[in-house]
């Protein structure tokens, strides 16, 4: 199925510019259980696009153990904000949001992926897979940070304390010591999915003249699109 053209201009953006490949950051908002919003920023992974559906779903991670995922569990739908410097281009995508922990993890059952309708064709063994592979990706320093004691968490020992953390840890492949799989296995267990399935965006560029701003909205199988006024 083909893509709709917000996305092709997303991928395309990403594709030709390498300052935006390297620092692939957007802004998440959610609302927590008594109407207030939180928005803090996540690190794009990758899209994902099923055979079958009309829409790419964008991939994020997140720890298991922050505010947010309480929060998205209860209220799924988001709106990120994705502003590109490079190119004057902002795309805000309304959408829902899944968290897909690891299949050990207490919240795996108000998460899992059978609950994701749409993607329906990703059976629960290959969402381990990708989540276990994404995790592996990240740098050492980055995937030491899921060992870390649960974000916002206080530091009984002051700062202090956080000189004690693991800094790094190995790629899967490259673990040497019983103490190093223990603490891969630790971190990849704080570790989840995020995946937003757009339903609504709207693409402005601000780096052609007149600029142009269009709005999709996803209908069933299809997505409609419409100029409007920047």
């Amino acid at each position: 199925m083909t893509s709709p053209s917000w996305a092709t201009a997303l991928e395309k953006t990403l594709n030709e510019h390498e300052e935006v490949r390297a620092r692939p950051i957007f802004q998440v908002a959610t609302v927590d259980e008594h109407g207030i919003p939180h928005v803090r920023s996540q690190v794009y992974r990758e899209t994902l696009a099923l055979d079958g559906y009309p829409y790419p779903l964008l991939l994020s991670s997140t720890d298991i153990r922050t505010p947010k995922v309480t929060q998205l569990l209860a209220n799924p739908h988001v709106e990120i904000c994705w502003w590109i410097d490079a190119t004057q281009e902002q795309f805000r995508i309304s959408a829902q949001s899944y968290i897909i922990s690891g299949t050990e993890h207490p919240l795996y059952e108000k998460c899992k992926p059978d609950h994701m309708a749409a993607t329906a064709r990703e059976d629960r063994a290959s969402w381990e897979t990708r989540r276990r592979q994404m995790f592996d990706a990240m740098s050492p320093p980055m995937k030491a940070g899921w060992l870390r004691p649960a974000p916002g968490s206080k530091l009984g020992g002051g700062r202090e304390e956080s000189k004690a953390w693991v800094e790094t840890i190995p790629k899967q492949g490259d673990l040497k010591t019983d103490e190093e799989k223990k603490n891969w296995e630790n971190a990849l267990a704080n570790f989840a999915l995020m995946v937003f399935m757009p339903s609504k965006v709207d693409y402005v560029e601000l780096g052609v003249v007149p600029n142009r701003r269009r709005m999709y909205v996803r209908d069933g199988e299809a997505w409609t699109e419409e100029d409007v006024t920047p």
